[in-house]
């Protein structure tokens, strides 16, 4: 029963992917360099790092999201919005509107036209597999240019690199995390995923100021199964960050329900 739900676990994280951001401080312990410098702390690293973490309360945007898996390649639109760790909606078209995604940190709802297919799904059993603050914060973290696994509460080794600092979870999520020497900002971050015998590569690129916020504009995904490589590249535009926000989602009645555990299949 454990394995069940930890593989949904996962296939919630991949699915949600293919289904569809800082700037650097510096302490007076630290100085700035272009290169990592050798004698720095774990500590100071995740330090000045958790200082240019993205908040906020309500976020807009809009996406244009290349995908290309070998065999299909698409370009789809995607309108997202998001409510900070409480709720993340986005909606997909070509031309017209293909699918929806709607995520609370109970609820997964997604469906798509196509097959008339969609899913419905609780999610309370993957924080707690997965040890998350969040489902939402999760997708947002990765969507948005932050770690998966909170700094300050993550195990960390430091891996020895010409030029990054770069950081290794010991427990939980196997992430390893690619940190700008400069700016102390993500540039990449990988995660395996034991179970599904993969791995999951962001590349944030483009950092840019909005609204006093730094983000990247650029995000680009690779997941590597076995021989098999599928990337996604996300060109985030049109950010704002209005103050109420809603996030419609009703699913047709002729449509049919799914679940994540088939998709995975």
């Amino acid at each position: 029963m454990i394995m069940k739900l930890t593989n949904k676990a996962y296939a919630f994280l991949y699915c949600a992917l293919l289904l569809i951001i800082l700037q650097g401080c510096t302490t007076k312990k630290v100085i700035v360099s272009d290169l990592p410098l050798a004698g720095i702390e774990i500590s100071e690293i995740i330090k000045n790092s958790r200082k240019t973490d993205f908040t906020f309360e309500n976020l807009r945007n809009r996406v244009k999201v290349e995908f290309d898996n070998g065999r299909l390649t698409q370009n789809i639109i995607l309108s997202l919005r998001a409510e900070e760790d409480e709720v993340l909606w986005m909606s997909a078209s070509m031309i017209v509107p293909i699918a929806k995604i709607l995520m609370s940190n109970e609820r997964f709802v997604f469906y798509e036209k196509f097959q008339k297919n969609y899913i419905d799904e609780e999610l309370s059993q993957v924080s707690k597999l997965m040890n998350l603050k969040s489902p939402v914060n999760l997708l947002q973290n990765i969507l948005l240019g932050s770690p998966v696994i909170d700094l300050k509460k993550g195990n960390w080794n430091r891996i020895q690199n010409s030029n990054y600092y770069v950081l290794q979870s010991s427990k939980g999520i196997q992430t390893t995390l690619f940190i700008n020497p400069k700016t102390f900002q993500l540039e990449q971050q990988r995660i395996f995923i034991p179970l599904l015998s993969s791995l999951v590569t962001f590349n944030y690129r483009k950092y840019k100021n909005i609204d006093g916020k730094t983000v990247p504009s650029e995000v680009l995904i690779s997941y590597i199964k076995g021989n098999q490589i599928t990337r996604i590249n996300l060109e985030y535009s049109q950010f704002d960050f209005p103050e109420n926000l809603n996030f419609p989602m009703e699913i047709p009645s002729d449509y049919k329900r799914i679940t994540l555990d088939e998709i995975i299949k």
